[in-house]
């Protein structure tokens, strides 16, 4: 499995979609792993393996996220946050060091696309329209009794994401109000650590556009060449990300796009919104990531993972992978996804046999075949596991929810040979099986073991794919009604 390639999506929270992708791209040669800072994350369902990480702005972060690509050779890093990237991006270094490649842009480009006031700057000093942007509230009064500036007014944060704390003003006095208000939900949010430093100057007030909003997924190469600009005009927004859009052919976005990519020199894929009034664009913000919009130029036939991953693996691409099919329209639909939500798990090694016996008993009808049904005595089948073996079992809170036994002694071959998993019915789906067994693996590596085998039967393709989804290969070997499969640990 080594010179598969694995990647990390950090920040996943809702984004299951690009985590599909990526497995699509990387079609079983290599695993998509999925961090966040709780469990409670709706990408976790999709992902091969997921890991929850310390907070983004915990001292401990970045050892973290290091320490898990060593253990876990992970080829590359792509982050789904505007506050993940600056972090990740000063700490580049320690990545390149392992072999793990950061495709986030460098920390010019994040500074710029995060904070509002340094992308209003940027872009009129690019000669590139913008909003007029103002950066106290004095100077955006002045501004409004002198006439330059009309209301209703934008009144948002400086470094802001997902609506949080963006107010429309009508009126002078409003305007006053919602200014304190915005600075008082930002201390109240994750946008408070960016703001920390400028909270005298951590709102913006900004001209309201006129005109049609579009989104742009400005596309450069893993070097910084700009490849492709796909553009969506938007007829739904729900919390700040586009709900419903439509791809269109405008040659003028086209053109501010590939400007912006020879400007800025981004990495991966740069998300821009747009106002479109006639001939005349603006543009309102910009995001050195995948954005919400990106799923519309991805059912249009874009597909910026594949791209990424073959780019990765020092292939060409042809340019038709990341062009757009014009005039395709999609809304994005609400699915339902299963947390793991289990408020106390442990995993605990049984060594008594009888104890062992009893949850064999217990979880003998989740075998398929059952053990029983094969005539095996599953009392004495508890001795030899207890005595020459582990046994596992995982409970919620009390409740024994799982087990696992395995053999860990072969100081010849050092193979480790998983004889029993099962997961009790109401639990499955939430990777319990994935835990323990990875506990397993874990304890038969410092048992000294390099390999771990099991047998799987052959109509048995739910199990097979939950062992090809944690590294396990199937053999050559293999009897009339089963394979045997491997993995290197």
């Amino acid at each position: 499995m080594n010179n598969e390639l694995n990647i990390l999506l950090t920040s996943s929270g809702r984004r299951s979609y690009l985590v599909n992708y990526f497995k699509e791209a990387l079609n079983r040669q290599g695993l998509v792993h999925a961090a966040n800072s709780t469990d409670i994350s709706p990408a976790f369902h999709a992902a091969d393996r997921t890991v929850v990480t310390p907070l983004i702005y915990d001292e401990n972060y970045i050892p973290f996220l290091v320490s898990y690509c060593k253990e876990n050779n992970i080829k590359a890093i792509i982050s789904l946050l505007d506050i993940d990237l600056p972090i990740l991006a000063r700490n580049r270094t320690e990545f390149e060091k392992i072999g793990t490649k950061l495709i986030v842009s460098d920390s010019r480009v994040i500074e710029i696309c995060n904070d509002k006031w340094n992308t209003y700057k940027f872009l009129t000093e690019n000669n590139i329209s913008a909003p007029k942007t103002f950066l106290d509230l004095e100077s955006a009064l002045d501004a409004i009794n002198s006439g330059k500036l009309q209301y209703p007014v934008i009144i948002k944060p400086r470094w802001g994401m997902g609506s949080i704390a963006v107010f429309e003003a009508e009126n002078e006095e409003e305007l006053r109000l919602l200014y304190k208000k915005a600075k008082t939900k930002i201390f109240k949010s994750v946008l408070k650590y960016e703001s920390g430093a400028h909270a005298e100057d951590c709102v913006i007030i900004q001209e309201m556009l006129s005109g049609q909003e579009h989104g742009m997924d400005v596309m450069n190469d893993l070097n910084g060449i700009y490849v492709n600009t796909s553009v969506k005009k938007k007829y739904a927004m729900r919390s700040g990300e586009t709900d419903c859009a439509v791809t269109v052919e405008n040659a003028n976005a086209k053109a501010l796009g590939e400007k912006l990519s020879k400007l800025l020199g981004h990495i991966g894929n740069l998300d821009v919104d747009v106002f479109i009034d006639g001939e005349n664009i603006t543009v309102l913000e910009m995001n050195a990531r995948f954005g919400g919009g990106y799923p519309f130029s991805h059912m249009a036939g874009v597909n910026m993972p594949l791209a990424i991953v073959k780019w990765l693996r020092g292939e060409k691409t042809d340019k038709a992978l990341l062009t757009e099919r014009i005039n395709i329209m999609t809304h994005k639909d609400i699915n339902l996804v299963r947390l793991q939500n289990i408020p106390d798990i442990r995993i605990d090694t049984i060594s008594d046999k009888i104890s062992a016996f009893e949850l064999i008993s217990r979880f003998d009808c989740e075998m398929h075949p059952a053990l029983a049904s094969r005539g095996i005595d599953l009392e004495e089948y508890a001795a030899k596991l207890t005595e020459n073996g582990v046994v596992l079992c995982i409970y919620n809170i009390d409740k024994p929810v799982g087990m696992l036994g395995a053999y860990m002694n072969d100081k010849i071959t050092h193979m480790a040979f998983l004889s029993f998993l099962a997961v009790s019915g109401e639990f499955r789906g939430l990777k319990l099986g994935q835990k323990i067994l990875e506990c397993a693996e874990k304890m038969a590596k410092n048992k000294g073991m390099r390999f771990f085998k099991l047998e799987v039967r052959k109509n048995n393709y739910t199990a097979i794919d939950f062992y090809k989804s944690l590294g396990y290969e199937l053999l050559e070997d293999e009897t009339d009604t089963s394979y045997y499969m491997l993995k290197n640990i």
